[in-house]
C-alpha cells in the first residue's frame, strides 16, 4: 500500500456529452490518456460522461456491467494504465427505471465500487427549467466509500453536494476525498455550485474533486462546467475553463492531517 504521506496526483475530466456513445467515449479516452501523460494516478469523469439527453431517454444507453461499452472503455483504460478510474456515471438496468451510477475502476480493471446517486433531481425552476429524474431513476440507498492511493475516499453524484449529512457519513467512515461527478445546471450552478464545493470541503476538512459537465448538450439542457479540485481548506487548486479538457492537482495528505490537527471541528461533534 502507498505510504499515506506521500503526495498523489489526481486529475478530473470536464466535458460536453450529448446523445452520440461512440463520439463521447471517443473523447473521454483522450482525456483520460491526457491526464496519464500529466502523471494522474486517478481520474474522475463527469456525471453522463457516456450519453447525456433528456432523462427519459437514458434508456436507449443503459448498460451491464459484463460487456457494456463505457464500462468495457473503463475497464480496459484502468488496466492498461495501471490507474484507478471514478467513472463518472453510467446507465444501469434497474427493476421498471435505470440507475445513475457511479463506479470505480482499480489498477487491473476491476470494478472495486459501485455507487447509486441517492438524492434525485425532482425541481421545478421556473415553467422552462423543470427536472424529474425520479421518473425514470431508481435511486440508491446507501453512501459508499472505497480504498485507492493508501486512503479512503467518497462517492456522491451532482445533487447529492445539497445534502452535507451524506458527506458527512463519507467522513465518519475514513473518507479524505470526495468525488461529486456532476452535471450541475447553468441556473444553479452560476449561484450555487462553488459555493457548495467548498463548503462541502471546509466543514469536512477533506479534499473534494468534483469534474462536471459544460456547455449546451440539446435545446434544453446546459451545464454550469467549472470542474474543480478544492483542498481541505477551501482553497481551489484548480478549475476548468469552458472547454473539455483535464485538470489535476496533488493531493497532500500530511497537508490535511496538519489542518485537522489545527482545527479538529471533526472531533468537537456533539450530534450523532
Amino acid at each position: 500500500m502507498m505510504n499515506l504521506h506521500n503526495p498523489v496526483h489526481i486529475a478530473a475530466i470536464q466535458l460536453c456529452s450529448g446523445q452520440d456513445i461512440e463520439t463521447n467515449l471517443a473523447q473521454a479516452k483522450l482525456l483520460i490518456e491526457k491526464a496519464v501523460h500529466l502523471g494522474a494516478q486517478l481520474v474522475a469523469l463527469p456525471e453522463n460522461f457516456s450519453y447525456l439527453d433528456r432523462e427519459g431517454n437514458k434508456i436507449q444507453a443503459v448498460e451491464n456491467l459484463e460487456d457494456g461499452p463505457a464500462i468495457q472503455l473503463l475497464r480496459e483504460l484502468a488496466r492498461s494504465n495501471s490507474i484507478y478510474i471514478v467513472g463518472g456515471t453510467v446507465p444501469l438496468a434497474a427493476k421498471d427505471r435505470v440507475t445513475n451510477t457511479c463506479l470505480v475502476f482499480g489498477p487491473e480493471g476491476l470494478i472495486i465500487a459501485r455507487y447509486d446517486k441517492i438524492h434525485l433531481f425532482d425541481i421545478q425552476l421556473d415553467e422552462a427549467h423543470s427536472f424529474v429524474e425520479s421518473r425514470y431513476i431508481a435511486p440508491g440507498k446507501e453512501p459508499v466509500t472505497f480504498d485507492a492511493l493508501g486512503a479512503t475516499m467518497g462517492l456522491s453524484i451532482c445533487y447529492d453536494l445539497r445534502f452535507p449529512e451524506l458527506y458527512r457519513v463519507l467522513v465518519k467512515r475514513g473518507a479524505r476525498v470526495l468525488f461529486v461527478p456532476s452535471a450541475f445546471t447553468w441556473r444553479t450552478g452560476a449561484y450555487h455550485w462553488l459555493e457548495l464545493l467548498r463548503a462541502r470541503a471546509i466543514e469536512n476538512l477533506a479534499y473534494v474533486v468534483a469534474p462536471a459537465q459544460f456547455g449546451r448538450h440539446n435545446a434544453g439542457r446546459e451545464s454550469f462546467g467549472h470542474s474543480v479540485i478544492v483542498d481541505p481548506w477551501g482553497q481551489i487548486l484548480a478549475q476548468a475553463p469552458d472547454r473539455a479538457c483535464v485538470i489535476s492537482s496533488e493531493v497532500n495528505f500530511t497537508y490535511q492531517d496538519q489542518l485537522r490537527d489545527r482545527l479538529p471541528c471533526l472531533n468537537h461533534r456533539r450530534l450523532p
